[in-house]
């Protein structure tokens, strides 16, 4: 049985930073049957283009399945928080995000306020993400993370719940911490 996790991120296929944090996270934290998992990024190209990908997404599902009858398909957004303490418009966009998650049974995932801020510490300028996601892979930042940074249940600052999420138990990974 092969497992594909399909990880939905926010930013577009060509920075394709989240999902260098993201696939960092995977091989840092993680051990897997190589053979038997497979990774796919979807880029929004824009948090609010989530529901648009629903397409692509099933698309990618059926290919997969269509290669063995016991393959499965992990769905996974991913959502920076952005200033959801401070703007009723970004509370209720990850209020309705969640619960587009929940009805179509997929995990919701979220970094406060921003990926960036969860890996690096800091903001970074939209212009500059692509070469901060580089270099942080470059340096094996990821080295320097602090696990329980990234399994918190409720919104903090700096903080997520990646391994919160149940695609982590599904691919029978084993934590390295």
């Amino acid at each position: 049985m092969g497992l594909q996790l399909i990880f939905v991120v926010e930013t577009n296929s060509k920075s394709k930073s989240d999902w260098i944090y993201i696939k960092d996270t995977v091989e840092q934290f993680y051990q897997y049957d190589q053979h038997h998992v497979k990774f796919t990024p979807v880029y929004m190209d824009g948090k609010g283009k989530y529901q648009g990908k629903k397409k692509e997404v099933n698309r990618l599902i059926s290919q997969y399945s269509s290669t063995s009858k016991t393959n499965q398909s992990k769905v996974i957004y991913c959502f920076d928080c952005d200033d959801y303490d401070v703007k009723r418009e970004d509370s209720e966009f990850l209020k309705e995000a969640e619960k587009y998650c929940n009805t179509n049974g997929y995990d919701f995932i979220w970094f406060c306020k921003d990926i960036e801020c969860v890996y690096l510490g800091k903001k970074i300028e939209r212009h500059d993400k692509q070469r901060q996601a580089a270099n942080f892979k470059a340096k094996k930042q990821i080295n320097k993370i602090d696990p329980k940074k990234l399994q918190y249940k409720a919104y903090q600052n700096n903080t997520s719940n990646i391994k919160q999420g149940s695609w982590s138990s599904e691919v029978n990974c084993k934590s390295t911490f």
